[in-house]
């Protein structure tokens, strides 16, 4: 488990996130000291550490985009994190959907 320093719980989400931490699984953000706290391990005991801040728990099925945090399950569309690919394409391209696992837009079709 690591610490970081954060603003807030949407600010935390984003450290859980590739490039800034490759495997991150769970997150949760203390607001009285105003710390993020990043783990590899799924099920992560953080209650000694942020016993009044709530747990982020995700996995990621990388093949269909879906992501599940604290029980509720998202369809990510569009996910950027490196900033290295360019989203100025043609309408083809955003129906089609293009990118990598890191930087993409799933496509109108999918």
């Amino acid at each position: 488990m690591t610490s970081e320093p954060g603003r807030s719980v949407v600010d935390c989400a984003m450290k859980c996130e590739p490039p800034y931490m490759q495997y991150c699984s769970a997150f949760a953000f203390v607001p009285e000291s105003k710390v993020c706290l990043l783990t590899e391990t799924q099920n992560a005991d953080f209650s000694s550490a942020a016993p009044s801040g709530l747990v982020y728990r995700k996995s990621i099925d990388s093949d269909k985009k879906i992501v599940v945090i604290d029980g509720k399950t998202f369809q990510v569309i569009e996910h950027r994190s490196k900033g290295e690919l360019s989203f100025a394409r043609g309408w083809t391209q955003y129906e089609d959907g293009f990118g990598d696992e890191t930087d993409f837009w799933i496509g109108k079709q999918n």
